[in-house]
């Protein structure tokens, strides 16, 4: 094991220093441009969740949120070279054949509060929109999913992911989950984010929101003021809406739909398009998939998605998209406060699209 191991990971370091060295040249050159002249015209999409406001979102992930110091930068400087425009819109300029620079669009997911006061008004003063899911039951029942309540329990004094999990075999013994949260807390790296990643794959979900929803309460947690303070209401959504945003679906339980059979997965999808239309006039024409990667959606997915009458939908894996690009999964690049502008350049302007049809793979 050992000795594949360490080739693996200097392959992995030298494809991170070549990515590096090139998309710093590319962009402290200038010949990002030259590049983005010479080849297709392409449409990049980032993706995030939160402008980092304490009072509203300070308890979530630091890998949630970018600042507004930050998404200014990125926006700025890409507001001056390229089209800057929603998704779907950006989608169907592109599959036109219109010609023009190439695209840019900025989409953040869930639907959290600050995407209304600091997002709305960041972008409006540039006289830009951007593309927010939104999961609806939040906004319709002000009820949080199980990985709000989590990270609002992380967050409490005294409080930490092995607590939660120990304290969760306690009352969930012998379930789906065990096992993972037995092997978590024998150790390993970011135990908050094992334990959490084994609450979403490994868990039953009826399991999970009940075990959940008990230690929350047990640590005083109050259900509706979390939603309130980290997410959007109807009036806000319909603010950002009149504002150029474009507002799509993103289930309404934010259910990994893989993990639903069929009629399950169409009730998710279709129930949240019908809640946009019902409180905004419109589902949209953009889907966004819960967490994103293939194995989040599956077919079972892809065709819940299809069958309600969506254009696009968006997955979070990254790279560019041409106007061959499958509709249904469209590639998006994940942004916050470590992200380095030289690398979203260097998939903006298409030289890590074109070196992977040359067999050098670099974006992800």
């Amino acid at each position: 094991m050992g000795a594949l191991w360490l080739p693996i990971q200097m392959k992995h370091q030298l494809k991170l220093l070549l990515r590096g060295g090139l998309a710093r040249l590319l962009f402290h050159s200038g010949l990002h441009s030259v590049v983005s002249r010479l080849t297709p015209r392409r449409h990049l999409i980032l993706f995030g969740h939160c402008v980092t406001e304490d009072a509203v979102n300070g308890g979530l992930p630091a890998d949630m949120k970018i600042s507004a110091k930050k998404l200014t930068q990125i926006v700025d400087w890409f507001h001056k070279r390229y089209r800057v425009l929603p998704i779907g819109a950006a989608q169907k300029q592109l599959r036109s054949g219109a010609k023009g620079p190439s695209l840019v669009s900025l989409s953040m997911d869930d639907g959290y509060r600050d995407n209304a006061t600091a997002l709305l008004p960041l972008l409006r003063e540039r006289g830009l929109g951007a593309s927010v899911f939104l999961e609806t039951r939040p906004l319709d029942e002000r009820k949080v999913n199980w990985s709000h309540k989590y990270f609002w329990i992380l967050d409490q004094p005294g409080r930490d992911a092995e607590a939660v999990a120990r304290r969760y075999l306690v009352l969930a013994e012998d379930t789906p989950a065990s096992e993972g949260l037995r092997r978590a807390l024998e150790g390993g790296d970011n135990l908050a984010y094992q334990i959490k990643r084994v609450l979403k794959y490994d868990a039953e979900p009826q399991d999970r929101e009940r075990v959940m929803d008990l230690i929350f309460a047990e640590c005083g947690g109050d259900e509706a003021a979390l939603c309130e303070r980290l997410y959007l209401s109807w009036d806000q959504a319909r603010e950002m809406r009149d504002g150029g945003f474009e507002l799509g679906a993103h289930t309404v339980n934010h259910a990994i739909l893989s993990r639903l059979n069929q009629a399950q997965a169409r009730t998710e999808v279709h129930d949240s398009a019908a809640a946009l239309e019902r409180e905004l006039g419109s589902r949209g024409d953009v889907f966004a998939y819960p967490f994103g990667r293939r194995w989040d959606y599956e077919e079972v997915g892809l065709e819940a998605v299809r069958a309600e009458g969506f254009e696009f939908a968006v997955a979070t894996h990254a790279g560019v998209n041409d106007a061959d690009a499958k509709p249904f999964e469209l590639k998006r690049i994940p942004i916050g406060d470590e992200t380095e502008l030289h690398l979203l350049v260097a998939e903006a302007c298409g030289a890590f699209a074109w070196l992977s049809k040359m067999g050098l793979r670099l974006s992800e």
